[in-house]
């Protein structure tokens, strides 16, 4: 049981570590401009024991030593962890009067130490990565003089450490400019942390070494979590060895990438589908330096897969239980088969049919009949055979296979699911039955429904669901990577005349016509999007100075404020401009700040449309003033004759005034006037 005191752990503790770790400095031979220092503090303060003290995770290791022939201490029992906590200058005149350190092993036992005295030394950063410090093993008073010159000689050694620090930076940096692998700092910062999908960073050993927010999302694991972890701790056991397989064959060089769908087990116990790619990085001389890994969250598609394979399964099923019923009647199987909308064959233990379907014929252009007793390589072609060919050699070891995202020579624009299953007599597998399931419209509708689901019908930019991923993620950088950003909620004065005069068809000409010109305007990395009727959002990052978000607000003024042409009738409108800043660091809710952008677009409206006003901040900060953009001069509407102002049918839907985000309805083609 230990009566001393220990140190207790800094909050910083982890981050230190990593960089005393980084400097190599750990279990190195002695270095003269340690030696230097230490040889002086003890002449000058005339004590018989000086060092150079470096506080690792479970010891206090001396770079450099006077008086003592250890190397090394157990951190417990070290009095320079309490310099590391503290931060400050520790004295200790008497040792025995001293309660946190009394009974310390080192004051009990050799070398007695009855006065001590360290300095931390610092690293750029502030960090405490050990002391500078004299012992005596007698009790004594250390003079104002002699502690200012004690920490002269820690600043020294501070000033190594820091060049060090410098150094090793600077071999990292030109290290990440010899391997091409980021064009610049700034590229890197927001591929890896902003991209939708998990990314990682990961040793040669497994380690994490940097996380993105999506990967920490996916596994419900903080950032400083998974750095303290490898990828073998989270992945599920059984997908473990698959992984590892791969791993190894990236290392020997047997291929360059590779992917796999596995599973992790996040920090709340639950299991969760990832699509996996991992690429190996080497240096100039090809040696292996660390994996780029990226993992996509496919929980979702897998729950829609197991439903399709339930399906699957339940039809081969019941295919398998009619084709061993009617084995003695080839005439009845043939009818049967012929009949179903599904490659269906069954081969021999060298992979030769013995039976096809007309389905066959369809795809292959050839009569069932004549493949009997013919290969499946030959009939399959050298190309899609070599990507069937692991699973066929599975399912002739017994196993039950399903091949996803087959494409057959014969019908390059199909996709098909093949199953296969072995056909075991006495326990020994005699033969396979093929069953291949065409996917082709499930997955061209699966891929339009990504592409579309994120899109407004009308004028073809971002929706509604596009701006709250986006808006979210904004808000996240802002906080966590000081990244500002402005939200501009706009919406278009004087649109509900037009969209009465001309009616909805040229409403809905210029909706896209304004969407056309937001675009010209904005830059490539910018979110323009269509929330609801005439209402429009642009989300710029980067920007939160009110002068940059001025002269963004006047452009869109500017350019919706110049005539449309719509076929034959040309029309001006306005736009009133809301803007939200999101400073770095803070932290606000998406909803918040939307909100904000709309309460001010209110507020333009109110003092005389087509300008723009800043919102007031959430907390209280002061109104700032309000804008009004300078007229275009452009022509006025062109009014309608009175036969073209007929009585047109009105939607009856109300449309709420709420700041929220209001869901976009095709079928209603009213727009609110402001």
């Amino acid at each position: 049981m230990k009566n001393w005191q220990v140190a207790p752990f800094p909050a910083n503790e982890d981050k230190r570590l990593r960089l005393l770790r980084s400097l190599e400095l750990l279990d190195t031979p002695s270095e003269e401009v340690f030696d230097r220092v230490t040889r002086v503090a003890a002449e000058m303060l005339q004590a018989p024991i000086a060092l150079v003290s470096l506080v690792d995770a479970q010891r206090q290791w001396f770079k450099s030593r006077v008086g003592v022939d250890v190397c090394e201490t157990l951190r417990d029992a070290s009095f320079c962890a309490h310099s590391v906590h503290s931060g400050r200058l520790l004295v200790v005149e008497d040792t025995h009067r001293d309660l946190r350190f009394a009974d310390n092993p080192l004051v009990t036992g050799a070398p007695f130490i009855r006065f001590y005295a360290g300095v931390p030394l610092r690293s750029s950063e502030g960090l405490v990565l050990g002391t500078l410090c004299v012992i005596d093993s007698k009790p004594r008073t250390l003079s104002a003089s002699a502690q200012s010159a004690l920490c002269d000689l820690a600043a020294t050694i501070e000033r190594e450490l820091i060049q060090r620090e410098f150094a090793r930076v600077s071999r990292v940096v030109q290290e990440v400019d010899r391997r091409k692998l980021l064009l610049s700092e700034s590229r890197f910062h927001t591929i890896f942390h902003e991209t939708p999908t998990g990314a990682a960073i990961v040793d040669l050993d497994g380690h994490f070494v940097e996380v993105n927010p999506k990967l920490c999302e996916i596994t419900g694991y903080t950032a400083d979590d998974l750095r303290r972890m490898t990828f073998q701790q989270i992945t599920e056991e059984a997908d473990l060895d698959a992984d590892l397989q791969l791993v190894g064959d990236l290392l020997a060089g047997r291929c360059k990438t590779y992917s796999l769908e596995k599973r992790y087990r996040r920090r709340d116990g639950g299991l969760v589908w990832v699509d996996l790619s991992v690429a190996l990085i080497r240096d100039d001389k090809g040696r292996p330096l660390h994996f780029v890994s990226v993992m996509q969250d496919i929980s979702s598609r897998k729950q829609s897969e197991q439903v399709l394979r339930d399906y699957q399964q339940e039809l081969e099923r019941r295919v398998l239980e009619r084709t061993s019923e009617l084995t003695s009647s080839r005439a009845a199987l043939q009818t049967i088969t012929d009949n179903l909308p599904v490659l269906i064959s069954h081969v021999d233990e060298t992979l030769r049919y013995r039976f096809n379907n007309q389905t066959y014929r369809e795809i292959f252009g050839v009569d069932p009949g004549a493949l009997r007793g013919k290969s499946v390589r030959e009939t399959l072609g050298e190309k899609s055979y070599s990507c069937c060919q692991p699973s066929l050699l599975r399912a002739l070891a017994g196993e039950r296979v399903t091949l996803e995202e087959v494409v057959y020579n014969a019908a390059p624009d199909r996709i098909w699911k093949a199953t296969y299953v072995p056909e075991l007599q006495r326990g020994e597998v005699v033969g396979l039955y093929i069953m291949s399931q065409d996917i082709t419209d499930s997955k061209h509708r699966e891929n339009a429904m990504r592409s579309e689901v994120m899109r407004d019908m009308l004028t073809g930019l971002p929706n509604r669901r596009a701006l709250q991923e986006q808006l979210a993620l904004a808000v996240d950088a802002a906080h966590t990577e000081d990244a500002p950003f402005a939200l501009f909620f706009m919406d278009l004065d004087g649109f509900k005349n037009v969209n009465d005069d001309y009616g909805h068809d040229v409403g809905d000409d210029l909706l896209r016509q304004v969407a056309q010109r937001l675009k010209k305007i904005t830059r490539a990395d910018d979110l323009v999007c269509r929330l609801a009727g005439d209402e429009f959002v642009l989300l710029v990052r980067g920007v939160s100075s009110s002068s940059a978000c001025s002269r963004i607000a006047q452009d869109i003024c500017r350019s919706v404020g110049r005539a449309f042409e719509l076929g034959a009738t040309r029309a001006q409108i306005g736009a009133s401009v809301g803007i939200a800043t999101c400073p770095p660091g803070s932290r606000v809710c998406p909803d918040t700040i939307l909100s904000d952008a709309d309460r001010a677009m209110y507020e333009a409206k109110r003092k005389g449309r087509n300008g723009f006003r800043f919102a007031t901040l959430s907390k209280g900060a002061p109104r700032p003033r309000s804008t009004t953009c300078p007229p275009t001069k452009a022509a006025k509407p062109i009014r309608p004759n009175a036969s073209r102002l007929r009585s047109r049918a009105r939607c009856t839907r109300s449309i709420p005034s709420s700041a929220a985000l209001r869901p976009s309805d095709p079928s209603c083609r009213c727009r609110r006037a402001r």
